[in-house]
Parts: structure tokens; C-alpha cells; sequence
């Protein structure tokens, strides 16, 4: 489970030193928040495999590790002029998604509805 909630408390911490001002701490958490977020997308494809999961939750996860790597790269050193506004909103929506690849972990995966009678 702490291999799940790795990426999204580092984009959350990364998202604070922002918010602090401290943009050199923020990008050097999303650094390590990338490969931490590329963990937990393939763990969500070996889920997918194994027939534990659909693939929406790999989907969400691949497309919040994307948002990493863009908003890492809009925020480097060599873009001049500070933070993209962008960049701030692209960790905004990466934690919303993994929130919904958190919840969608935390569900059964065979849920069956009874049948009335």
C-alpha cells in the first residue's frame, strides 16, 4: 500500500513548497515523485493483468505520470520567469487522480450485486 501513496505524497509535498515559494525544493520532490509514480503505474498494469482491475485505473495512473514529467519539465532551471501557473495546476489534477486511483484500489475488485428474489 505505501508503494500506492509514495507519488501522491511527494506531489503533495512538492504542491506545499510551491505554495511556500521554495520552487527549487518542488522540483527536486517531483523528481523523485516520477519514478515513484511510474512504480505505481505499472503496479496498476500488473493488476490490470491479473484481472484484479480494469483498465481505467492504469489509464488515470499513466495519465497522472505523464502530468509529472510535464510539470517537472515546465518548471525546470532553464525555463526563465519563474513557475508556469500550468505547472501548479498540473499537480493540482495529478492529485485528484491519484485520489481516484486510490479509492479505486481500496474497492473489491468482484463486486457482485445479489439478485432479488
Amino acid at each position: 500500500m505505501s508503494r500506492r501513496l509514495l507519488p501522491a505524497l511527494l506531489v503533495l509535498a512538492a504542491l506545499l513548497s510551491d505554495a511556500g515559494g521554495s520552487h527549487g525544493l518542488a522540483l527536486a520532490l517531483l523528481l523523485f515523485a516520477i519514478p515513484a509514480a511510474f512504480v505505481l503505474a505499472l503496479d496498476c498494469y500488473g493488476d490490470l493483468l491479473e484481472s484484479r482491475c480494469g483498465g481505467f485505473r492504469p489509464a488515470l495512473a499513466g495519465l497522472s505520470l505523464l502530468l509529472l514529467v510535464l510539470s517537472a519539465a515546465l518548471r525546470s532551471p532553464a525555463v526563465i520567469g519563474g513557475v508556469p501557473k500550468f505547472a501548479v495546476s498540473a499537480l493540482i489534477l495529478v492529485l485528484l487522480l491519484y485520489a481516484v486511483v486510490l479509492i479505486g484500489a481500496l474497492l473489491p475488485a468482484g463486486r457482485t450485486v445479489p439478485e432479488s428474489a
